[in-house]
C-alpha cells in the first residue's frame, strides 16, 4: 500500500472558536474532527507528537492530561496521570523511545517506560525568581542530547531555561545571561550539531546558542537576516544537525509572520516559507520525520484574525495555504507523519 502523509492540528477554545484537535491527509480537502474520539470535552490540543517508531501512534497534551491513539487517532485514551495536568510538551528519548517524558503546568516533569501508558512524577523546576505573570509558569519544550539523552533541557514561558543531567531527576536553572522577561520569555529549546553540542532556544529577542550546554548563551542576531525575529519556536532538521529552523513574527499579537532556515548552526539564514500569506503570529513547526522535505507550519490567529496552516513537500521551493476547520482557532498544537 502507497505512503500517505497526515496532518494533525490543535487548537484552544476561544471567544469564537471551541478548541479541538483535526486529521486530515496530505492532498485532501476535507478535515476529519477527531474531537469525539476518546478525547476530553471540549480538548485543547496543545500539543501534538507521533511516535518516531510507530507512526499510527499519536500523542496529544490537552488541559485534561496526556491522550494516546494507536490507530492514527481514530481512538483515544487517557493516559495515566495525576489530574490538574495541563500537558504542553512531549518528548522521546531518542536512543531509546518507549522512554518519554512530559512538561506541564507549574513546571513539574513526567515520565513514562511504558510509550506513554503510565507516568510517574519525576521533578519540578524551581525557579525563586520567577516573573509573575497573569498565567501558570509552564514547560513548553523540551528536548535530550542525542549522544548522550541524560543530558535534557526544558524552556519555560517567562522562566528561562533549565538543564539535566540525570535523565530529569534534578534540573539547574542555566540563565546566565538571560535577564528580563524578554530573554526569559523562552518558547522553544533544541540540541543540533553532528557533536550535539549546539543548544538552541527560542525567545521574544529571536534565537540564542550556547556551545557549552547552556552555561553561557550567544544572541544569533536575526535582525541582520529578518526584520522581524520575535520567535516561537526554533527546531532542527530530523536530517541534518546543522539545519535549524526558527519561527518568526513582530510579537505575539502581530499580523504577519513565517519561518527562517539556517544551514551552518544560526550564523546565517535565509526565508524558507515562500509565496504565502502568514497573518499572524506562527506558533508552531513540524517537519516529517520520514520525508524532511515535507514541513508544515501553523499560526496563533488570535482574537478575530482565524489561525492558518502552511506547508511544503519540496523542502520549502513552494507552499501551499491549507484553510483549517471552521473552529480551529488559536491553533498551537502540529504534526504530520507518513504511515
Amino acid at each position: 500500500m502507497a505512503e500517505k502523509t497526515y496532518v494533525y492540528v490543535g487548537a484552544m477554545a476561544a471567544i469564537h472558536g471551541q478548541g479541538g484537535v483535526w486529521r486530515k491527509e496530505a492532498g485532501a480537502d476535507q478535515w476529519e474532527d477527531l474531537s469525539s474520539n476518546g478525547l476530553p470535552p471540549v480538548p485543547e490540543g496543545q500539543h501534538i507528537a507521533i511516535h518516531p517508531t510507530e507512526p499510527e501512534w499519536v500523542y496529544v497534551g490537552t488541559q485534561r492530561g496526556l491522550y494516546k491513539s494507536t490507530d492514527r487517532g481514530d481512538h483515544f485514551k487517557r493516559a495515566s496521570l495525576l489530574e490538574g495536568r495541563i500537558v504542553f510538551c512531549v518528548a522521546f528519548r531518542p536512543d531509546d523511545p518507549r522512554i518519554m517524558y512530559l512538561g506541564t503546568n507549574g513546571n513539574e516533569v513526567f515520565r513514562s517506560e511504558d510509550t506513554g501508558d503510565t507516568w510517574k512524577y519525576m521533578s519540578i523546576i524551581e525557579d525563586p525568581d520567577q516573573v509573575e505573570m497573569p498565567f501558570p509558569v509552564r514547560i513548553l519544550w523540551m528536548d535530550m542530547e542525542p549522544s548522550n539523552p541524560d543530558i535534557m533541557y526544558a524552556a519555560m514561558e517567562v522562566g528561562g531555561v533549565a538543564r539535566s543531567v540525570d535523565a530529569g531527576k534534578n534540573w539547574k536553572l542555566i540563565n546566565n545571561g538571560l535577564v528580563g522577561a524578554d530573554l526569559l520569555d523562552v518558547h522553544a529549546v533544541a540540541v543540533g550539531s553532528t557533536k550535539s553540542d549546539a543548544v538552541f532556544i527560542a525567545n521574544r529577542k529571536g534565537i540564542f546558542r550556547s556551545r557549552d550546554r547552556g552555561d553561557h548563551w550567544e544572541n544569533m542576531h536575526l535582525e541582520q537576516f529578518s526584520p522581524i525575529y520575535y520567535s516561537r519556536g526554533v527546531r532542527v532538521a530530523p536530517d541534518d544537525p546543522n539545519t535549524v529552523y526558527s519561527c518568526i513574527s513582530p510579537d505575539v499579537h502581530s499580523e504577519q509572520g513565517g519561518v527562517m532556515r539556517s544551514r551552518d548552526l544560526g550564523e546565517t539564514w535565509e526565508r524558507f516559507d515562500h509565496g504565502v500569506d502568514p497573518r499572524s503570529a506562527p506558533f508552531g513547526l513540524t517537519i516529517n520525520r520520514r520525508h524532511p522535505e515535507q514541513a508544515y507550519f501553523c499560526t496563533f490567529g488570535e482574537g478575530p484574525q482565524r489561525g492558518q496552516l502552511f506547508g511544503t513537500h519540496d523542502g520549502g521551493i513552494t507552499w501551499t495555504e491549507h484553510p483549517l476547520p471552521e473552529h480551529a482557532w488559536d491553533v498551537i498544537g502540529l504534526a504530520c507523519v507518513s504511515v
